[in-house]
């Protein structure tokens, strides 16, 4: 089982104005940065991709549209969460335009549980705007007693693992974790079957386990490091995942979010991660 990650794509109105980040926001280059994405993940040999929310900047509706049709050009099956930036209006506006555009290839993640292969089961995060503050919420969060055992893949906008301590101490701006990341945490850290969370977001690439929990942050598409993520599971049966992020692009000059080597290769034990 090989799984492509595309996150933090931002797509924009033609007329957007220039933002930034960790880096200036390559705006007018990310329809081609996606699509060429996909194709490199197709010759890669992928059997799914999953994108990790922020498929907008502004959360409208035109350009949804666009991004859903740009990833129905996929060969294999795409699975979408929205991030905090599609959510300007709420979520029912990227299920709606999903649904809408009524292409096969591309669906909502469900936040149950779902085979993945004949090991994993996959499961998304969904997140909702938390009332009173701007800030996001896990929204149902994960029930992991009621998922029994057996290996469950978390794929999520944000963090599970919080990185803000070792975002400020690398001298990179922060994005914010939920509200109830704590809560979503402990109840993910406290199974006693792998669980391994892939996750978008902070613009960061980063691995690290805490119990049972392994946790993939991948850089974005609008920005440097311009990645797409291959994540193996072939070699499951010796409790082995590896995966590699490639930049898709030439990779401009500035700040290099990658708190982590592009390459990794963990094993779960029976009681944790290790590299």
């Amino acid at each position: 089982m090989r799984l492509g990650i595309l996150t933090d794509i931002h797509l924009s109105p033609p007329d957007s104005a220039p933002t930034a980040w960790h880096n200036p926001y390559q705006l007018e280059t990310v329809r081609e940065r996606l699509t060429k994405s996909i194709q490199w993940l197709e010759t890669e040999g992928v059997d799914r991709i999953a994108v990790l929310g922020d498929l907008t900047h502004h959360g409208d509706e035109p350009s949804l549209r666009e991004v859903v049709d740009i990833l129905a050009t996929s060969r294999v099956p795409v699975g979408v969460l929205p991030g905090n930036h599609d959510l300007t209006p709420d979520i029912a506006t990227i299920h709606g335009v999903i649904e809408a555009a009524g292409h096969d290839a591309v669906e909502a993640l469900s936040s149950q549980p779902v085979p993945l292969d004949g090991a994993w089961r996959v499961a998304g995060l969904p997140i909702e705007r938390a009332p009173g503050v701007a800030a996001f919420v896990a929204s149902p969060a994960p029930d992991p007693d009621s998922w029994g055992e057996g290996p469950v893949l978390v794929l999520s906008h944000f963090p599970v693992l919080s990185l803000r301590e070792e975002c400020v101490e690398a001298g990179l701006k922060f994005a914010g974790d939920l509200v109830n990341v704590g809560e979503v945490a402990g109840s993910l850290i406290e199974r006693t079957a792998p669980t391994f969370v892939i996750n978008g977001h902070l613009h960061v690439r980063h691995a690290a386990s805490r119990g049972s929990v392994l946790q993939a942050a991948c850089g974005a598409q609008v920005e440097s490091l311009f990645e797409a993520t291959l994540v193996d599971f072939g070699n499951w049966s010796r409790g082995r995942i590896t995966w590699t992020s490639t930049p898709i692009g030439d990779v401009w000059p500035g700040v290099a979010p990658a708190l982590s080597d592009a390459n990794q290769a963990w094993t779960w034990d029976g009681a944790g991660w290790q590299t």
